[in-house]
């Protein structure tokens, strides 16, 4: 996880430490040391910055397939996947109910947090808390396609259920 402290963490795009405009952060590292956007990994980046970066759907795209992977190799449950977004909780402990759900975005490197309880009235507003413009609006967008398939707790326990006990490929 990025560590972020007032008026030292700067975001690597623009060089400010102004951490008081929106910023999302990412945690890990996605991409080589050497490749041009490790500097950017484990960082705080405005969203504003985001918006107009030539690199952001590259950078995105490294984050969302980590998280990907991570969910195929058990850490969390991948629930259901599109082009532009996954949606997957956790921990995967199938005799437990999970302690969060969230969904990553394929062109912004940032997941949409909540607790697994909280997961309705997240769904349907609290996701927009903090984002702005092209951040919101993608999130916009890409809510209202996780809301069909995940609208309420119990169609993430059908989700679930199906991940979690759906045959294994031969």
């Amino acid at each position: 996880m990025a560590i972020i402290m007032e008026g030292l963490t700067s975001c690597p795009i623009c060089g400010s430490t102004d951490l008081s405009k929106p910023y999302t952060a990412t945690s890990g590292v996605a991409f080589p040391e050497g490749d041009e956007l490790w500097h950017y990994c484990d960082a705080p980046l405005h969203l504003e910055c985001l918006a107009h970066w030539p690199h952001r759907e590259r950078f995105s795209r490294g984050y969302f397939d980590l998280w990907r992977d991570e969910s195929m190799s058990g850490h969390g449950v991948l629930l259901a996947e599109a082009p532009r977004w996954l949606l997957r909780c956790g921990p995967a402990k199938p005799e437990a109910e999970p302690y969060y759900v969230e969904v990553h975005i394929a062109d912004w490197p940032m997941r949409l947090y909540s607790r697994w309880a909280q997961w309705p009235d997240y769904s349907a507003q609290q996701y927009r808390q903090g984002l702005i413009g092209e951040a919101l609006e993608a999130a916009d967008e890409v809510m209202s396609e996780v809301r069909k398939i995940a609208p309420d707790l119990e169609s993430l326990r059908a989700l679930r259920q199906r991940m979690l006990f759906k045959p294994a490929s031969p």
